[in-house]
This record gives C-alpha cells, sequence and structure tokens, in this order.
C-alpha cells in the first residue's frame, strides 16, 4: 500500500469517479451514516489527498466528499475547458448535482476558496454554511508571495522544474512543513514540473475573475474564516477583511502556521471546522 492509500484508508475515505458532460472528475467519500456532509475544494496546484489527515481526525463523524478539482489530481485536465472561478463553480455544481447533494458544509482553501465563494454567488440556498481557509477573493494587503511573483521571471508558483525552486515554492506555501515533502521531494519535483504548461492556464484564467468582494458582501450564511498566521501566500490582513466584509462571520488564526493549515496542523484545523459544524447544528 503507498502513502497515499494509507492516508486515504486511515480518514476512511475511498476514490471514485464520475463521468461529466466535461469530463471525468475523480474524488474521494468515505461510507459515514452521518446527516452532515462535508464538501472539500483544494488550492491551486492542490488536490483531494490534501484534506486526508484533517478527515481522519473527524472519526466518520460526517459525510465526507474530497473533489479533484479539473485541471488538477486525476480529473479531467485539457488546457481549453476554461478554469476561471466562475467556470470552475459551474462544474462543481454540476458535480455535486450529478452526486444528489442537495445541503452541505463548503470548505475551500485558498483557490477553492475562491471558487466557493463564486458557488455561492448562484447556489447559497444549497450551503448549510461557509468555511474559507487562507481564501483567494479578497485583498487588504499584498503578501510576499504576490510580492515574489511580480519580480519573477519565471512564475514560482507553476514554473517549478528544479529543486531549488520546489523549495522555495515550499519555504513560501507552508511555515511548518510536514515531513512528507522531503521523503517525496523527487516525485512532487517531477510532478509539479511535468503540470506547468497546464497550471499557467489555470493561473491565467484564476486571475480573470478572482475579484470577489462583492460576493463577499451579500454572504447571509454561517461562515467561519481559518487562516494561518504565518501566510505568505495569502496576507493574514485579508483574514480580517473577509471577516469585516462577511456578515456575523467568525474568524480563526492559527498561530504559527502557514498557507496551508490542513497539512501542517489537520489536528487543530479539524477541530476548529469540528466546533463551528457542531455549534451550527446544535442552533437547529
Amino acid at each position: 500500500m503507498s502513502a497515499v492509500e494509507y492516508q486515504r484508508s486511515s480518514a476512511g475515505m475511498h476514490k471514485k469517479s464520475l463521468d461529466m458532460d466535461f469530463g471525468k472528475i475523480v474524488y474521494l467519500e468515505n461510507d459515514a451514516k452521518s446527516d452532515t456532509t462535508v464538501v472539500l475544494v483544494h488550492g491551486f496546484g492542490g488536490s483531494k489527498d490534501n484534506w486526508t489527515k484533517m478527515i481522519a481526525e473527524w472519526n466518520n463523524r460526517y459525510h465526507v466528499v474530497a473533489i479533484d478539482l479539473p485541471g488538477n489530481g486525476e480529473s479531467v485536465s485539457h488546457k481549453d475547458l476554461g478554469y476561471t472561478t466562475t467556470h470552475q463553480a459551474e462544474m462543481l455544481d454540476s458535480f455535486l448535482k450529478k452526486k444528489g447533494l442537495k445541503h452541505f458544509h463548503l470548505i475551500g482553501h485558498s483557490m477553492g476558496g475562491a471558487i466557493v465563494l463564486r458557488y455561492m454567488q448562484q447556489h447559497a440556498k444549497k450551503v448549510d454554511s461557509l468555511i474559507l481557509i487562507d481564501a483567494m477573493g479578497m485583498v487588504q494587503t499584498k503578501s510576499d508571495g504576490v510580492k515574489l511573483v511580480e519580480v519573477s521571471e519565471k512564475n514560482p508558483l507553476y514554473d517549478v522544474c528544479t529543486e531549488e525552486r520546489l523549495e522555495r515554492l515550499i519555504h513560501y506555501s507552508m511555515y511548518k512543513v510536514p515531513t512528507f515533502f522531503y521523503m517525496f521531494k523527487q516525485p512532487i519535483l517531477e510532478e509539479k514540473c511535468d503540470r506547468k504548461e497546464i497550471e499557467k492556464v489555470m493561473y491565467e484564467d484564476l486571475y480573470k475573475d478572482v475579484d470577489l468582494g462583492h460576493v463577499a458582501k451579500s454572504i447571509e450564511k454561517p461562515t467561519l474564516i481559518v487562516w494561518g498566521e504565518k501566510d505568505k501566500m495569502t496576507h493574514v490582513d485579508n483574514a480580517t477583511l473577509f471577516h469585516k466584509t462577511i456578515k456575523e462571520s467568525q474568524l480563526v488564526i492559527m498561530n504559527e502556521i502557514g498557507h496551508v493549515p490542513l497539512l501542517e496542523d489537520p489536528e487543530q484545523t479539524a477541530e476548529v471546522i469540528d466546533h463551528f459544524i457542531q455549534t451550527i447544528k446544535n442552533k437547529r
């Protein structure tokens, strides 16, 4: 059993797929007998497997679906598919409809945060609560990562074909780097380099409609904002802006954590989200 398969098994997650009119979507799902469904949407260059350590902490308390967004992981990947937040939100909705999911808690990390925000613009009635983790979509303060992109000849977020460039990407992405990134550095590097062209297209499409302040103002569902204090990709000041913009939202800043809390401290991230969801359920 590979390390990835072991993590899936430990979290009770099984790999599945659905054939959509735009191509195949691959996802993870558990068999939990729960009346509460949680949908997980990963960030730029991420995958469904980014969530498994966090999911394991819930011990089958929730029915969980973790998707590989189009262009990522094992899902359909074509340069001409369209990767704006608007297009991705509609592809997400098509998937959730085909799955028959009508009510769920929706969680998005980084780029996934922007996509779930865009999803709320048209489909908020289906969402029980919204959870944004170090999300894109609003900017109060320019991050070190954004500044790095601006001064770099080659984009350090997707043009990653040397160990030095991978090390720099990891350094900017996480404050507490999990050991497996160093254990599997070579296959991670090879995969990242292979994905350079599709990620270039995705990155350029994403920035066509990633400004979502107007959407954030309209959100009326219970919302939790989770952010790493040491985030170098989406500045922690942006968390405060989201919190001020989204009515009655809750804000949790995780100390000594960077841009990827779900990998850097899956236990604490799971606990924070669990407390939020349980509080909502207790109010009903």
